[in-house]
Protein backbone atom coordinates (compact mmCIF):
# COMPACT_ATOMS: atom_id res chain seq x y z
CA UNK A 1 0.00 0.00 0.00
CA UNK A 2 2.85 2.36 0.89
CA UNK A 3 4.62 1.61 -2.40
CA UNK A 4 1.43 2.35 -4.36
CA UNK A 5 1.00 5.70 -2.59
CA UNK A 6 4.60 6.64 -3.31
CA UNK A 7 4.12 5.81 -6.99
CA UNK A 8 0.97 7.92 -7.22
CA UNK A 9 2.71 10.82 -5.47
CA UNK A 10 5.70 10.57 -7.83
CA UNK A 11 3.42 10.49 -10.85
CA UNK A 12 1.54 13.58 -9.68
CA UNK A 13 4.80 15.41 -8.99
CA UNK A 14 6.22 14.60 -12.42
CA UNK A 15 3.02 15.70 -14.18
CA UNK A 16 3.02 18.94 -12.18
CA UNK A 17 6.61 19.65 -13.22
CA UNK A 18 5.74 18.95 -16.84
CA UNK A 19 2.73 21.27 -16.83
CA UNK A 20 4.62 24.10 -15.16
CA UNK A 21 7.69 23.95 -17.42
CA UNK A 22 8.08 25.58 -20.82
CA UNK A 23 10.70 22.99 -21.85
CA UNK A 24 9.91 20.16 -24.25
CA UNK A 25 11.63 16.79 -24.03
CA UNK A 26 11.44 15.16 -27.45
CA UNK A 27 11.11 11.58 -26.34
CA UNK A 28 14.08 11.71 -23.95
CA UNK A 29 14.51 9.18 -21.16
CA UNK A 30 15.25 10.97 -17.88
CA UNK A 31 14.93 10.21 -14.20
CA UNK A 32 12.34 12.03 -12.13
CA UNK A 33 15.14 13.84 -10.25
CA UNK A 34 16.53 15.28 -13.53
CA UNK A 35 13.37 17.10 -14.55
CA UNK A 36 13.82 20.91 -14.76
CA UNK A 37 12.31 23.18 -12.10
CA UNK A 38 9.05 25.02 -12.80
CA UNK A 39 9.45 28.20 -14.86
CA UNK A 40 6.01 29.56 -15.67
CA UNK A 41 2.59 28.52 -14.45
CA UNK A 42 0.36 27.13 -17.16
CA UNK A 43 -3.05 25.52 -17.07
CA UNK A 44 -2.78 21.79 -17.62
CA UNK A 45 -4.92 18.72 -17.41
CA UNK A 46 -4.39 15.00 -16.98
CA UNK A 47 -6.67 13.77 -19.76
CA UNK A 48 -6.17 10.00 -19.54
CA UNK A 49 -3.95 7.62 -17.61
CA UNK A 50 -3.51 3.85 -17.58
CA UNK A 51 -1.31 1.25 -15.90
CA UNK A 52 0.00 -0.97 -18.71
CA UNK A 53 3.34 -2.51 -19.68
CA UNK A 54 4.51 -0.72 -22.82
CA UNK A 55 8.27 -1.12 -22.28
CA UNK A 56 8.44 -4.91 -22.12
CA UNK A 57 9.92 -5.38 -18.66
CA UNK A 58 6.85 -7.31 -17.50
CA UNK A 59 5.83 -4.57 -15.06
CA UNK A 60 3.05 -2.01 -15.55
CA UNK A 61 4.07 1.50 -16.56
CA UNK A 62 2.00 4.59 -15.83
CA UNK A 63 1.10 6.01 -19.25
CA UNK A 64 -0.66 9.37 -19.32
CA UNK A 65 -2.00 11.79 -21.90
CA UNK A 66 -1.50 15.34 -20.67
CA UNK A 67 -2.73 18.60 -22.17
CA UNK A 68 -1.92 22.27 -21.66
CA UNK A 69 -4.38 25.11 -22.18
CA UNK A 70 -3.76 28.83 -22.35
CA UNK A 71 -7.52 29.38 -22.00
CA UNK A 72 -9.32 27.12 -19.54
CA UNK A 73 -12.70 28.01 -21.01
CA UNK A 74 -11.66 26.65 -24.43
CA UNK A 75 -11.88 22.96 -25.40
CA UNK A 76 -8.61 23.36 -27.35
CA UNK A 77 -5.32 22.05 -25.96
CA UNK A 78 -2.34 24.12 -27.08
CA UNK A 79 0.06 21.26 -26.33
CA UNK A 80 -0.28 17.55 -25.72
CA UNK A 81 2.18 15.13 -24.16
CA UNK A 82 2.49 11.39 -23.67
CA UNK A 83 4.25 10.65 -20.39
CA UNK A 84 5.48 7.21 -19.35
CA UNK A 85 6.72 6.48 -15.82
CA UNK A 86 8.36 3.10 -15.33
CA UNK A 87 8.96 1.02 -12.21
CA UNK A 88 12.56 2.34 -12.00
CA UNK A 89 11.19 5.90 -11.80
CA UNK A 90 12.42 6.65 -15.31
CA UNK A 91 10.31 9.15 -17.19
CA UNK A 92 9.72 9.44 -20.93
CA UNK A 93 8.01 12.57 -22.28
CA UNK A 94 6.80 12.76 -25.88
CA UNK A 95 5.46 16.14 -27.07
CA UNK A 96 2.61 16.17 -29.60
CA UNK A 97 0.71 18.83 -31.52
CA UNK A 98 -2.28 20.37 -29.79
CA UNK A 99 -5.91 19.75 -30.70
CA UNK A 100 -9.48 19.08 -29.67
CA UNK A 101 -10.92 15.93 -28.04
CA UNK A 102 -7.61 14.07 -27.66
CA UNK A 103 -7.89 10.35 -27.03
CA UNK A 104 -5.35 7.67 -26.15
CA UNK A 105 -5.61 3.95 -26.81
CA UNK A 106 -3.33 0.90 -26.74
CA UNK A 107 -2.91 -1.93 -29.21
CA UNK A 108 -0.18 -4.05 -30.78
CA UNK A 109 0.04 -2.69 -34.32
CA UNK A 110 3.56 -3.83 -35.25
CA UNK A 111 3.21 -7.38 -33.86
CA UNK A 112 6.04 -7.27 -31.32
CA UNK A 113 3.92 -8.68 -28.47
CA UNK A 114 3.66 -5.28 -26.76
CA UNK A 115 0.97 -2.59 -26.96
CA UNK A 116 1.89 0.64 -28.71
CA UNK A 117 0.42 4.00 -27.72
CA UNK A 118 -2.12 5.50 -30.14
CA UNK A 119 -3.26 9.13 -29.82
CA UNK A 120 -5.70 11.14 -31.92
CA UNK A 121 -6.61 14.83 -31.66
CA UNK A 122 -8.90 16.85 -33.91
CA UNK A 123 -7.31 19.86 -35.64
CA UNK A 124 -10.53 21.89 -35.61
CA UNK A 125 -10.35 22.91 -39.26
CA UNK A 126 -13.26 22.93 -41.69
CA UNK A 127 -11.96 19.75 -43.31
CA UNK A 128 -12.72 17.66 -40.23
CA UNK A 129 -9.12 16.42 -39.98
CA UNK A 130 -7.18 15.07 -37.01
CA UNK A 131 -3.60 14.40 -36.03
CA UNK A 132 -2.70 10.77 -35.32
CA UNK A 133 0.29 9.26 -33.55
CA UNK A 134 1.53 5.75 -32.78
CA UNK A 135 4.52 5.30 -30.46
CA UNK A 136 6.42 2.20 -29.38
CA UNK A 137 8.15 2.34 -25.98
CA UNK A 138 9.87 -1.04 -26.16
CA UNK A 139 12.94 -1.11 -23.89
CA UNK A 140 12.15 2.48 -22.85
CA UNK A 141 13.06 3.73 -26.33
CA UNK A 142 10.34 6.02 -27.79
CA UNK A 143 9.92 5.21 -31.47
CA UNK A 144 7.37 6.89 -33.73
CA UNK A 145 5.57 4.38 -35.95
CA UNK A 146 4.86 5.99 -39.36
CA UNK A 147 1.27 6.23 -40.48
CA UNK A 148 -0.01 4.79 -43.78
CA UNK A 149 -0.07 7.24 -46.66
CA UNK A 150 -3.56 8.38 -47.75
CA UNK A 151 -5.12 6.77 -50.82
CA UNK A 152 -4.91 8.49 -54.21
CA UNK A 153 -8.20 8.75 -56.08
CA UNK A 154 -8.90 9.90 -59.63
CA UNK A 155 -12.39 10.99 -60.61
CA UNK A 156 -14.22 11.51 -63.91
CA UNK A 157 -17.68 13.05 -64.29
CA UNK A 158 -19.97 10.99 -66.52
CA UNK A 159 -23.33 11.73 -68.11
CA UNK A 160 -26.53 11.59 -66.08
CA UNK A 161 -24.84 12.93 -62.95
CA UNK A 162 -22.49 10.06 -62.14
CA UNK A 163 -18.91 10.35 -60.90
CA UNK A 164 -16.58 7.46 -61.63
CA UNK A 165 -13.77 7.18 -59.08
CA UNK A 166 -10.70 4.98 -59.26
CA UNK A 167 -8.36 4.10 -56.40
CA UNK A 168 -4.89 4.32 -57.90
CA UNK A 169 -3.29 1.91 -55.41
CA UNK A 170 -5.59 -0.95 -56.41
CA UNK A 171 -7.08 0.02 -59.77
CA UNK A 172 -10.59 -0.59 -58.41
CA UNK A 173 -13.34 1.73 -59.70
CA UNK A 174 -16.55 2.89 -58.04
CA UNK A 175 -19.51 5.00 -59.16
CA UNK A 176 -21.16 7.73 -57.10
CA UNK A 177 -24.60 9.02 -58.09
CA UNK A 178 -24.95 12.80 -57.58
CA UNK A 179 -28.48 13.28 -58.96
CA UNK A 180 -29.46 14.58 -55.52
CA UNK A 181 -27.37 17.71 -56.21
CA UNK A 182 -27.81 18.05 -59.96
CA UNK A 183 -29.22 21.59 -59.66
CA UNK A 184 -26.01 22.76 -57.97
CA UNK A 185 -23.85 21.13 -60.63
CA UNK A 186 -25.97 22.66 -63.38
CA UNK A 187 -25.64 26.13 -61.81
CA UNK A 188 -21.89 25.66 -61.44
CA UNK A 189 -21.63 24.74 -65.10
CA UNK A 190 -20.30 21.20 -64.72
CA UNK A 191 -23.44 19.71 -66.29
CA UNK A 192 -26.09 20.87 -68.72
CA UNK A 193 -29.16 18.67 -69.01
CA UNK A 194 -27.18 15.72 -67.71
CA UNK A 195 -24.27 16.17 -70.13
CA UNK A 196 -20.79 17.01 -68.81
CA UNK A 197 -19.68 20.43 -70.15
CA UNK A 198 -17.00 21.55 -67.66
CA UNK A 199 -15.53 18.78 -65.52
CA UNK A 200 -13.73 19.77 -62.34
CA UNK A 201 -10.95 18.19 -60.32
CA UNK A 202 -12.22 16.65 -57.08
CA UNK A 203 -10.31 17.03 -53.82
CA UNK A 204 -9.30 13.95 -51.86
CA UNK A 205 -8.58 15.03 -48.30
CA UNK A 206 -6.18 13.55 -45.76
CA UNK A 207 -7.49 11.14 -43.13
CA UNK A 208 -10.55 12.44 -41.33
CA UNK A 209 -10.50 9.19 -39.38
CA UNK A 210 -7.76 6.64 -38.76
CA UNK A 211 -8.86 4.23 -36.08
CA UNK A 212 -7.47 1.03 -34.56
CA UNK A 213 -9.48 -2.10 -35.28
CA UNK A 214 -8.66 -5.79 -34.93
CA UNK A 215 -10.16 -6.93 -38.22
CA UNK A 216 -8.70 -10.45 -38.10
CA UNK A 217 -9.39 -10.90 -34.37
CA UNK A 218 -5.82 -12.15 -33.96
CA UNK A 219 -4.81 -9.74 -31.19
CA UNK A 220 -3.08 -7.32 -33.56
CA UNK A 221 -4.63 -4.04 -34.66
CA UNK A 222 -5.10 -2.78 -38.17
CA UNK A 223 -5.87 0.85 -39.00
CA UNK A 224 -9.12 1.78 -40.72
CA UNK A 225 -9.00 5.14 -42.46
CA UNK A 226 -11.55 7.45 -44.06
CA UNK A 227 -10.77 10.29 -46.48
CA UNK A 228 -13.44 12.76 -47.53
CA UNK A 229 -13.83 13.45 -51.28
CA UNK A 230 -15.28 16.84 -52.24
CA UNK A 231 -16.51 18.41 -55.47
CA UNK A 232 -17.51 21.99 -56.29
CA UNK A 233 -16.98 23.19 -52.69
CA UNK A 234 -15.60 21.95 -49.40
CA UNK A 235 -19.15 21.39 -48.19
CA UNK A 236 -19.92 19.27 -51.27
CA UNK A 237 -19.00 15.80 -50.02
CA UNK A 238 -19.17 13.30 -52.87
CA UNK A 239 -18.08 10.30 -50.82
CA UNK A 240 -15.34 8.73 -48.75
CA UNK A 241 -12.31 6.61 -49.57
CA UNK A 242 -12.18 3.82 -46.97
CA UNK A 243 -8.98 1.85 -46.36
CA UNK A 244 -7.79 -0.88 -44.01
CA UNK A 245 -4.06 -1.16 -43.34
CA UNK A 246 -2.07 -3.98 -41.72
CA UNK A 247 1.58 -3.80 -40.60
CA UNK A 248 3.72 -6.37 -42.40
CA UNK A 249 7.48 -6.60 -42.82
CA UNK A 250 8.10 -3.20 -41.32
CA UNK A 251 5.49 -1.19 -43.24
CA UNK A 252 1.77 -0.71 -43.71
CA UNK A 253 0.17 -2.88 -46.36
CA UNK A 254 -3.24 -2.08 -47.87
CA UNK A 255 -5.59 -4.87 -46.85
CA UNK A 256 -8.88 -3.52 -48.23
CA UNK A 257 -10.24 -0.35 -49.84
CA UNK A 258 -13.47 1.05 -51.20
CA UNK A 259 -15.31 4.29 -51.99
CA UNK A 260 -18.69 4.87 -50.39
CA UNK A 261 -21.15 7.74 -50.55
CA UNK A 262 -21.97 7.75 -46.83
CA UNK A 263 -19.43 7.44 -44.03
CA UNK A 264 -19.96 4.26 -41.97
CA UNK A 265 -21.11 4.93 -38.42
CA UNK A 266 -18.08 3.19 -36.89
CA UNK A 267 -15.81 5.81 -38.48
CA UNK A 268 -17.75 8.89 -37.40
Amino acid sequence: MFRKCVKIALHSAVISLLLSSTSLWKGELVSAEELPPPQTAQQGELIQTREIDVTGDGKPDTVSLVGMKSDTSSPYYDKLFITVIGQAQTHVVIPLEGGYNPQMDFCDFIQDKLPQIYVSAETGGSGGLSNYYIYSLKNNVPTAIPLPSPLHVKAAFKKNYVVKMKIEETGKSFKIDIKDRKDDYEKFGVYKNGIVVKPIIVDVHAYGALKPIDVDRDGYCELRGAQRITGIANADTLGYAISVWKWKQGKWMLKDSSIVKTLPGKLR
